[in-house]
C-alpha cells in the first residue's frame, strides 16, 4: 500500500486556516495541515516549530505563503518533496510605487483595520470570478485579526525575496498564477520560474490572487497531475 501523501498548506497575508479548506475537502487521500501567521511571525523557523505532520511532505503556499514555503524550503530541505507556489514571485515590492503603497497600508492598519482588510479582500477576485462564486465562498478569514500580526506579516513583505535561494532548490517547484492577479502580477512569477532549476509555471486567464478559490475543482486537478497524489 503506498503512504498518504502528506500536504503543508501555508495561508496568505490577513488568512486563517479556512482559506484552504475548500481545496483540503476535495483531497480526502491526502493528509493535511494548514499553517496561518495570524498568531506567530511569519519566519520558517516559526513554521518548523508548529509542524506537526512528519516530512516528508508536499508544501503549498498562497501569496505570502509562498515566500515562506521557499524559504522554509529552503532552510530545511530534507523535509520537502516538492513546493506548490500559489500567487507567487520572486519577490513582493519591485517598484517604489509599491512601496509606498505597502507603506500607506501599515499605517491604516492601525487606523481602520476593517477598511483595510475589505479592501484587500476586493482585489483579490476579479470582476467574473466575483459573479460566478458566492461570497461565502471567497471567505479567508472567520474575524478580524490581531493588528499586530498583520503589521508583522506587511514588515515580512516589504523586504521578502527569494531571487538568491530559488537557484538552489533541489526539487520540484510547481507555480500557478493568475494572468489577472493585481497584487502578485505573473511577471514576478515568470521571473521566478526561470530561477528555478526545477520550476514549472502555469498561468491561468481571466483569474485573479486567488486562483484556488474561484477554481477548486480545477486547482485540485492541477496539484494531482503534479504531486502524485491519487
Amino acid at each position: 500500500m503506498n503512504q498518504r501523501v502528506r500536504c503543508v498548506w501555508l495561508a496568505g497575508w490577513s488568512a486563517d486556516e479556512r482559506c484552504w479548506q475548500p481545496v483540503i475537502e476535495r483531497l480526502p487521500e491526502a493528509e493535511h495541515q494548514v499553517i496561518s501567521f495570524l498568531d506567530m511571525p511569519p519566519s520558517a523557523e516559526e513554521i518548523a516549530r508548529r509542524l506537526h505532520i512528519a516530512p516528508p511532505f508536499v508544501l503549498i503556499g498562497w501569496s505570502m505563503g509562498a515566500f515562506l514555503a521557499l524559504q522554509y524550503a529552503a532552510a530545511y530541505p530534507q523535509h520537502v518533496t516538492e513546493v506548490c507556489v500559489v500567487s507567487g514571485a520572486s519577490q513582493f515590492i519591485t517598484q517604489k510605487r509599491e512601496a509606498r503603497l505597502l507603506e500607506r497600508m501599515m499605517r491604516r492598519v492601525t487606523e481602520d483595520l476593517e477598511q483595510v482588510l475589505q479592501e484587500f479582500d476586493g482585489r483579490l477576485f476579479t470582476a467574473m470570478e466575483v459573479k460566478c462564486i458566492s461570497a461565502t465562498k471567497r471567505v479567508i478569514r472567520g474575524c478580524v485579526p490581531d493588528a499586530k500580526m498583520l503589521l508583522d506579516g506587511l514588515g515580512y513583505l516589504r523586504t521578502v525575496s527569494v531571487r538568491k535561494l530559488a537557484p538552489w532548490l533541489p526539487f520540484p517547484v510547481h507555480l500557478l498564477s493568475g494572468a489577472a492577479d493585481p497584487i502578485c502580477p505573473v511577471a514576478g512569477a515568470e521571473e521566478l520560474a526561470e530561477l528555478l532549476p526545477q520550476g514549472d509555471l502555469t498561468v491561468w486567464p481571466e483569474v485573479g490572487h486567488a486562483p484556488f478559490l474561484s477554481q477548486p475543482d480545477r486547482f485540485v486537478a492541477w496539484m494531482k497531475e503534479r504531486c502524485n497524489i491519487d
